[in-house]
Parts: structure tokens; C-alpha cells; sequence
């Protein structure tokens, strides 16, 4: 019975933000099977991110004498490099899919990717600690983070396509950059908090995952009420002009990005 609560403590949290943000695809929805084969791909890349980050971590202890050194390293940077990058690999699988056909797709597709990440990494937590408190911290936290970092990454990822469609090849190579760094610094800011072990730390923390949740949830209603085709000369905005939610019938304006990083 107890791990019947546990596995379902640690799967529910995805359920219920994976319909969420599938509410948002208006114009066209994605097939199932697609939704499914990118949710499984996030699954498929713990494995190998759980490989390169006992390797990565053994040759940092190895190299680094300096504690606080050697928490930044893992924390900050192999860690979030890791597992962002493996999800990003994942997330290219789709790149020339015919129905990646609209901008928010991308943030979609992100999403189940990070999704597909988060729960087969938090039901092996929640089966290894067997702990009910546990499952309910990650679900409050870990997994929302997950979904946010893959929120950011699917809309530079979708963005990307639309400058390919348009050939400014340019701006589709920053935005495919912005899509791992911006999820890179979200996790490594987090994971480098929890880190510490600190109450105010962790305070400061939750109350970090909370607002990057909230922009992330505005992002992608303004991602949804901006959507439009993947095609070429759909777009002839120079740049991101900041707009809210609803200012805009699909398919006209130009979603802003979540963080200015000109």
C-alpha cells in the first residue's frame, strides 16, 4: 500500500502540470503517440545523465582539493550541464518532425521531455528513501523545476525554428544557446542552493523556484496566445517586443523572451 501512495505521489505531479500546460496548444494539438515517444526520451536520458555525473563528480574529487570549489563545480555546473544537456539532445529528436509546425510546439515537446526527466528521477528517489515527505518536497519543488527549465527550453527551441523557417540563421543559433543556457543557470542556481544546507538558503530557495514558476506559467501564456506557423516569412518582427496575454489573436505579435540576456 505504501508504495502505491509513494509511486503515485511521485507520478502526480507531472500528470497534472503536463495537462496544464497541454491546455495551452490551442491551435493545433500534437498526436499522442508523438507526446508520449518525447516523454519517454526525457525518461531514457537519466540513465546516461546519472553515468556522466559519477564520472564527472569522481574526476572533480580527483583534480579539486577545495570544498567550496568542488560544490560549485558539481553543483553549478556538471550537474545542470549534465542533465539539461542530455534533455536538449532529447529534445532535437524532434527537430524536423512535420509537427513541429508551430512555435509553442516547442515548448510542448520541452515540457515532456522534462517531465519524462523528472519522474522516472523522482519515483527512484521516493523508492529509495521510501519516504511519503520526500515525495511531497520533490513534487513541490524538484519537479516543477524540471517543468520550468523545460518551459524556457522549448520557447528558445521553437523561436529557433521560426528564425531557421526564415533563414536568419544568426538568431536561430543564440536562441538555440539561449535554450541551454537559460535552463542550465535556473538549475545549477537551485540545485547549488539545496546544497548548502542552510535554512535560510532553503527559504530562499523555494521562495527562487516559486517566482521562476510564475514566469515560466506567464510565459507560456503569452507563448499561447502568440502562437503562429512555422514558415518562411511568417515573421517580419526585427525583435521582442514586450506584450500581455490576449493582446494578440494567434498567430500575430512576437512572444517576448522570459529574460533579457543581450
Amino acid at each position: 500500500m505504501q508504495i502505491r501512495i509513494l509511486l503515485s505521489l511521485a507520478v502526480l505531479p507531472a500528470i497534472l502540470l503536463a495537462k496544464s500546460v497541454l491546455s495551452y496548444d490551442r491551435i493545433e494539438k500534437e498526436p499522442t503517440g508523438l507526446l508520449i515517444k518525447m516523454f519517454a526520451f526525457g525518461m531514457l536520458s537519466c540513465a546516461p545523465s546519472a553515468l556522466l555525473e559519477m564520472l564527472g563528480e569522481t574526476l572533480i574529487m580527483r583534480l579539486v582539493t577545495n570544498t567550496t570549489l568542488i560544490t560549485v563545480l558539481i553543483y553549478l555546473l556538471l550537474v545542470p550541464g549534465v542533465e539539461e544537456g542530455m534533455k536538449y539532445l532529447a529534445l532535437r529528436r524532434v527537430h524536423n518532425n512535420p509537427n513541429f509546425n508551430y512555435t509553442f510546439d516547442g515548448i510542448v515537446y520541452g515540457v515532456m521531455v522534462a517531465l519524462g526527466f523528472a519522474t522516472l528521477e523522482n519515483i527512484l528517489y521516493v523508492l529509495d528513501s521510501m519516504s511519503i515527505e520526500l515525495a511531497v518536497m520533490r513534487g513541490v519543488l524538484s519537479v516543477p523545476l524540471h517543468t520550468t527549465c523545460g518551459v524556457y527550453m522549448g520557447y528558445y527551441f521553437g523561436v529557433a525554428r521560426g528564425q531557421e523557417a526564415r533563414g536568419e540563421q544568426a538568431q536561430a543559433q543564440r536562441a538555440y544557446r539561449l535554450a541551454m543556457l537559460v535552463p542550465c543557470v535556473i538549475h545549477g542556481l537551485y540545485d547549488y542552493s539545496l546544497s548548502l544546507e542552510s535554512v535560510p538558503v532553503l527559504v530562499a530557495c523555494l521562495a527562487l523556484t516559486v517566482v521562476i514558476f510564475l514566469l515560466a506559467a506567464r510565459q507560456v501564456r503569452i507563448a499561447s496566445a502568440n502562437d503562429r506557423p512555422i514558415a518562411p516569412n511568417f515573421w517580419n518582427v526585427p525583435t521582442f517586443p514586450l506584450q500581455q496575454p490576449g493582446t494578440k489573436r494567434p498567430g500575430q505579435g512576437t512572444p517576448p523572451p522570459p529574460f533579457n540576456l543581450r
